[in-house]
């Protein structure tokens, strides 16, 4: 009597789940080569201007002892700009003019657009400009962009760019060739049509819950499929006159555990009820500083007379352990450490002086200077830079903080993040370091997902047709009374 109401519930929630299942594991193979379109540092920092500080900087409405929250200075429009956090969010100045950004008029969203498009080699012309309030492409962010400019151009490939028409960042682009595999990867894979989208609260219990009854149906599926193994008539592997059905006991029984890894890996991506998290043995701030515009004017005075702007793009805030410096980005990514004395790459004596005058674990904790990947520290879709220096702390997670050698950012990997890398980024992005070699990541995944979706689309017939026969016999039955 267990097993039969077993059998039943697993029926009709597959009915339900089971397409939902399948169409996950489908979109799975799209995913594994085309992300959600995004703009990448790379495509921003390409589509900016060089910096010219030749009008900066006049006198802004920003304290000297106010300190810069993750503070930019860059070209908008040919006028430096400083864009920082105020006490009332986001805040953007114009450094020439000395005063806090306008919202951009349609001219100045058209100039913006160009540029970028220059950068990133996108041919076409501007053929529309509008205003818009979010849709399948920016539907995440446009809440924090508006007035949100959807900008698009008649290259070959139909690009769209968007800009937040208050600060003037470029905050998303795509084109044909994105857009035409997202709607067959990402956007049903993680549920994400726009009028699911745009509703957080609803998109959020959505996604938890169908992954939470995915694995239920993945466990009860199991759980038949192991007791059923062997038939009435004490032979193996029944059903072998209905090749669908064998299909899915075989596959069900044993590539199960894989369908419930990637469910139950699914369902920690959204960070449910907090089954990861735990408290940090180190604070963010402990291994951060701020610095002051005060601080910055310096630097940038220096810098002025030396090359090292030479080529940047944007100018970015790192104060380390107290110290102030500025980071200045080329159109290519590359990075220059800049202090009040000039150039100044992080060292092993500064980061050990560092450690010990703020104390605590950070004085006690062991420096390795890494040259080679480890557990957290890697790259697997996008590349890491080496040296690294590692700190590990003595708490009972054996937290880490690795330091950029050359701008001294600081990535903490505490026993939540080291979770979330093995349960969520291990188990469902098959994320190893035996398998991360390409193509041996792709031949392993592939081959799984195959099997895996194997598992789901049989199962989701079966539920289909067994749930069609019983509605069947129940007409039937409603006729003979």
């Amino acid at each position: 009597m267990i097993l039969k109401s077993l059998i039943i519930v697993h029926r009709y929630v597959g009915v339900v789940l089971g397409v939902l299942m399948t169409l996950w594991c489908i979109s799975g193979f799209v995913m594994m080569y085309q992300p959600y379109p995004s703009t990448s540092p790379h495509e921003r920092q390409a589509g900016l201007e060089s910096l010219n500080l030749a009008q900066c900087c006049n006198e802004i409405p920003l304290a000297l002892t106010d300190p810069l929250i993750n503070a930019r200075i860059e070209m908008l429009n040919g006028a430096p700009i400083l864009r920082t956090i105020a006490d009332g969010g986001p805040a953007t100045y114009d450094l020439a003019a000395g005063a806090e950004l306008t919202p951009l008029s349609e001219t100045a969203v058209r100039d913006v657009a160009e540029i970028y498009a220059i950068g990133n080699n996108i041919s076409g012309s501007i053929v529309k400009l509008t205003t818009i309030h979010n849709d399948q492409w920016s539907v995440q962010g446009a809440r924090r962009w508006q007035p949100l400019w959807k900008v698009e151009f008649d290259d070959a490939a139909t690009s769209r760019v968007y800009v937040n028409g208050k600060t003037g960042e470029i905050v998303q682009d795509t084109n044909g060739h994105e857009r035409f595999w997202t709607w067959l990867g990402a956007i049903p894979h993680w549920l994400y049509p726009t009028v699911i989208r745009e509703n957080p609260p609803l998109w959020n219990d959505l996604v938890i819950w169908s992954s939470a009854v995915g694995c239920f149906l993945v466990i009860t599926g199991m759980i038949i499929g192991f007791i059923r193994l062997r038939g009435r008539s004490g032979k193996w592997w029944p059903y072998r006159n209905r090749p669908i059905w064998m299909w899915h006991h075989v596959l069900g029984t044993f590539a199960g555990v894989l369908v419930l890894t990637w469910t139950f890996s699914g369902l920690l991506t959204m960070s449910p009820w907090g089954l990861l998290e735990s408290k940090s043995a180190i604070e963010r701030d402990q291994v951060t500083s701020t610095m002051t515009w005060g601080d910055a004017l310096a630097i940038i005075d220096h810098a002025r007379a030396t090359p090292a702007l030479a080529g940047a793009v944007t100018l970015r805030a790192a104060p380390f352990m107290g110290k102030p410096y500025l980071i200045a980005i080329g159109r290519d990514g590359t990075e220059t450490r800049l202090g009040a004395n000039g150039h100044a790459p992080l060292t092993q004596d500064e980061l050990e002086a560092g450690m010990q005058a703020r104390g605590g674990l950070l004085a006690s904790a062991k420096l390795d200077v890494l040259t080679q990947e480890d557990d957290y520290y890697y790259g697997h879709k996008q590349p890491v830079t080496f040296p690294v220096y590692r700190l590990t702390l003595q708490d009972p997670d054996q937290t880490h903080v690795y330091f950029n050698a050359t701008t001294g950012d600081a990535r903490i990997i505490d026993a939540t993040s080291k979770r979330y890398r093995w349960w969520e980024s291990g188990l469902h992005s098959l994320d190893f370091a035996f398998m991360r070699a390409r193509p041996v990541w792709d031949i392993i995944t592939l081959i799984l997902l195959a099997a895996v979706t194997l598992a789901c689309a049989t199962g989701a017939w079966m539920s289909f047709t067994r749930v069609g026969a019983d509605v069947s016999r129940l007409k039937e039955l409603l006729k003979r009374k």
